[in-house]
C-alpha cells in the first residue's frame, strides 16, 4: 500500500514498560480502515521488550511510524515535548498504549473533521470522542449524560459535562510552541490545555473511538503513595487563575490552597517560591495561614511513609537521558 507522505492525523503515544498494551494498541492501529495517519512512539526508559517490539512491529505496517526513545524514564511531559516535535499531522490525538482503537475509528474521525467549517476552522479545536472500558461502560460521561447525536459546542460547555477521558482531535496548529511544563515525571495536561481550549469549539460526539484498559499497570497516574507532588503543585498554579479561583465556594478554596501547600512542600519548592507561582496565594497573605496546616499534614504523610519524590529522580534522568529517533516508511 502506498505510504501517506503528509498524514492528517499524528497520533502520539507515550509509554513505560507497557509493551503487553502496547501490542494490542499497535495491532488496533493496523485493522485501521483509514492509513492517513502516522503513529508517534515515545519509549519512555522501559525496561521490558518496549524497544524490540517497536523495532519488528515498525517494519511491518503500512503507515509512518516515528520511534523515540529515551534512554532513562524522563516522564510523560518532557516525551510529549519531543513527540510533538517530530508531529507532521494536521491534527493531533493522544492515545494511551493502553487503549485500543476501533476498526472504524480513523474513518469516523476523517468525516468528523470533514464538517468543520473551512471558514471558522480558527475558531475550532478539533474533534472530541467518547471512549469505552473493556465492559462497555462510558468514560467519558457520566451516568446521568448522555449524547444522543454529534454537535458543535464550546469548550466551556463540555468541560462542564465530561468525566474527562474522550478522545480528543486537535489541530496540532494550536500546540505549535506550546510546551508541557517539566518539572515533574507526570503534570496534568490539564495544565496546558484549559488556556489553549478557551472560547474554541469542538465537534462533540458520542460514536466510541477507544476501549480503554483499566487494568494496565503503570499507569501514570496517582496510586496509594504520593507521587509526582512538584508537578500537582505547577499544575494546580497553572489551573487555578484569579477568576478562576474566585468562583469556588469558601470550602473547595480552602482545599485547593492547602493541597497547593502539600504538593509544594512534598515537591521541595521554597514558600516564596510556591507563593509567588499561585496567584490566589500572591494576591492574599492570609492564604499563606494555610501553610501551617499543610505541614501538619505532610509531617502525617512522612509519619506513614507516604511520600515519593519522584522529582529528585525525574531531574537526575532529564541531565543523563540519551534520545535516539528512528523514523519507519
Amino acid at each position: 500500500m502506498l505510504i501517506i507522505k503528509k498524514p492528517l492525523i499524528s497520533i502520539i503515544t507515550p509509554s513505560w514498560n507497557r509493551v503487553k498494551f502496547l501490542k494490542k494498541l499497535a495491532r488496533s492501529l493496523t485493522l485501521q480502515k483509514f492509513k492517513n495517519f502516522e503513529w508517534i512512539i515515545g519509549n519512555d526508559g522501559s525496561t521490558d521488550a518496549t524497544d524490540n517490539f517497536v523495532n519488528l512491529f515498525a517494519k511491518k505496517v503500512d503507515f509512518k511510524i516515528i520511534y523515540i526513545n529515551s534512554s532513562l524514564r524522563i516522564g510523560k511531559a518532557a516525551l510529549d515535548n519531543i513527540m510533538l516535535d517530530h508531529v507532521s499531522g494536521k491534527y493531533i490525538s493522544w492515545c494511551g498504549s493502553d487503549d485500543i482503537m476501533l476498526p472504524n475509528s480513523i474513518e469516523n474521525i476523517t468525516k468528523l473533521i470533514s464538517q468543520i467549517p473551512k471558514n471558522k476552522e480558527k475558531n475550532y479545536v478539533g474533534i472530541f470522542a467518547q471512549n469505552v472500558d473493556r465492559f462497555n461502560k462510558s468514560q467519558t460521561f457520566h451516568q446521568n449524560y448522555s449524547l444522543k447525536k454529534t454537535k458543535h459546542v464550546r469548550w466551556e460547555y463540555l468541560n462542564k459535562i465530561i468525566k474527562g477521558d474522550g478522545t480528543i482531535v486537535e489541530r496540532a496548529e494550536i500546540l505549535k510552541g506550546k510546551k508541557f511544563l517539566e518539572v515533574d515525571f507526570l503534570i496534568s495536561e490539564s495544565s496546558l490545555f484549559c488556556k489553549l481550549y478557551k472560547k474554541k469549539k469542538f465537534i462533540f460526539t458520542p460514536l466510541i473511538v477507544k476501549v480503554m484498559d483499566r487494568t494496565a499497570e503503570n499507569s501514570v497516574s496517582f496510586g496509594k503513595k504520593l507521587r509526582y507532588c512538584r508537578g500537582s503543585a505547577y499544575c494546580i498554579a497553572k489551573v487555578e487563575t484569579l477568576n478562576s479561583f474566585a468562583k469556588h465556594s469558601f470550602f473547595k478554596k480552602i482545599t485547593i490552597i492547602t493541597n497547593f501547600w502539600r504538593y509544594s512542600i512534598h515537591g521541595d519548592l521554597n514558600f516564596f517560591k510556591a507563593k509567588k507561582i499561585l496567584k490566589p496565594t500572591d494576591k492574599n497573605i492570609l492564604y499563606s495561614i494555610l501553610y501551617l496546616l499543610a505541614l501538619i499534614v505532610c509531617l502525617r504523610d512522612k509519619l506513614f511513609n507516604k511520600v515519593e519524590k519522584t522529582h529528585i529522580e525525574f531531574e537526575n534522568n532529564i541531565k543523563n537521558k540519551k534520545i535516539t529517533i528512528k523514523n519507519y516508511n
